[in-house]
Formats: structure tokens, sequence, C-alpha cells
């Protein structure tokens, strides 16, 4: 079998980042409600309180699809 025969796997990488809990002062914005945690979308960094065992959602401001899991739906075209 050759290289050419081969399928390569994607590269997953996960596109929302986490809020760092410092454990010091309030943060900037809304308090996170109970059983969330909040999120901040991959294109525009708007926050996003998602609720647990949720792993995705779509930015209310720039409708980006965000997952905070790795390879979910890479190759799906969410509208």
């Amino acid at each position: 079998m050759t290289e050419k025969d081969e399928k390569k796997e994607p590269q997953i990488t996960v596109t929302a980042e986490p809020v760092a809990s410092t454990g010091g002062p309030q943060q900037a914005g809304p308090p996170i409600p109970p059983g969330h945690s909040r999120y901040y979308c991959s294109k525009c960094h708007a926050p996003y309180d998602l609720p647990d065992h949720a792993t995705s959602w779509r930015c209310a401001n720039c409708s980006t699809f965000n997952s905070i899991t790795p390879g979910e739906c890479e190759w799906c075209s969410i509208l």
C-alpha cells in the first residue's frame, strides 16, 4: 500500500475556550448560572454559558458553530 492509498486522519481542534477560574475578583459579565460553564466563541469571543453535558452552540452574535468536543461534526454543514 502506498502513501496515496492511505487516508490521513484530519487534525482535531477544540474551538471553544473555557473560562479560567481564578478564585479572585468577580469576572466581568453576568454571573454564571448554576449547572453551567462559561465558554467563548472561537470567532468573536462573545461569552456563552453552556449548560452541563451540552457540547456545542451557535454564537448569537456571529452565528459561528462552536464545540467543546474534539472532532464533533468536523465535516458537517450546520445551517
